[in-house]
């Protein structure tokens, strides 16, 4: 039986939320909610790792089981994220871009002042008190545009940077702007991961593939009647496992213009 799975897509919980990510930072008291609609709902949560564990022992995941996940590992997923979910016992997976570890956010320079990252006593404590760590490349690039020099860079380093600050293998990957193909799943399989996060902004399944899980994007305006419904599966599809057509064709219409971009 194909059960599906929601996995949810946060980036930032903070009052004020950087501009470039303005759409994605949600107050932490909406947050709270959000996570006390899984308390209430009876909801067990699962670390990415732990998910792809069972399905590889050929187990069911118990009956309304949700994953929680956070990209990038800005500063304020310590301050206000990690209370909230520690305190209610709910379990979360933490995708960090080792090389801007202990300093800005700077692929959001465009937007305005970068905000803060998760320093290295803060990630190691983290991945202590029971948050996956997971790698999210080492500088946020469009990964599906890059060459396979600068691939392998940002995928094997952010690994090995991770790996040797948290005194254990990293396992889990996910796509920074959830870019990816089938050259860029390999290069992350060839690294070491054993599964990787895209977005696709669907619901995820028993069947999906295992290094494209399909996430839903929870953005800052998404109340708590909103996440009931993305619970409950309104209006998302579940994620086929073949990649989308029109997928294709923005990937090869993005590497087209950087290459382009580099050449002027």
């Amino acid at each position: 039986m194909v059960r599906p799975i929601p996995i949810l897509l946060y980036h930032g919980v903070d009052r004020d939320g950087p501009s470039g990510l303005a759409p994605f930072v949600m107050a932490p008291d909406r947050f709270a909610a959000h996570m006390d609609l899984l308390v209430e709902r009876g909801c067990p949560t699962l670390t990415v790792s732990e998910y792809t564990d069972l399905l590889d022992r050929g187990d069911e995941p118990d009956e309304g089981t949700v994953l929680v996940t956070f990209d990038d590992g800005l500063g304020d997923f310590d301050r206000h994220a990690w209370p909230i979910l520690h305190e209610r016992s709910l379990a979360a997976t933490l995708y960090v871009v080792s090389g801007c570890v202990g300093g800005p956010a700077s692929w959001l320079a465009p937007f305005g002042p970068p905000p803060a990252m998760l320093d290295w006593d803060q990630v190691i404590r983290l991945d202590r008190e029971g948050c996956e760590i997971g790698a999210h490349s080492r500088t946020h690039r469009e990964l599906d545009t890059l060459r396979p020099d600068e691939l392998a860079d940002e995928i094997r380093t952010s690994r090995t940077e991770l790996s040797i600050q948290l005194g254990h293998p990293v396992r889990s990957f996910a796509y920074p702007h959830g870019y990816h193909g089938k050259r860029v799943k390999d290069a992350v399989r060839n690294a070491g991961f054993d599964s990787a996060c895209a977005v696709r902004n669907m619901t995820s399944s028993t069947t999906d593939d295992r290094f494209a899980l399909a996430r839903v994007t929870i953005a800052a305006d998404c109340d708590v009647d909103g996440l009931r419904r993305i619970l409950d599966g309104e209006h998302l599809r579940t994620a086929p496992r073949r990649e989308q057509l029109r997928t294709r064709g923005w990937r090869t219409y993005r590497r087209i213009r950087r290459h382009r971009s580099v050449a002027a």
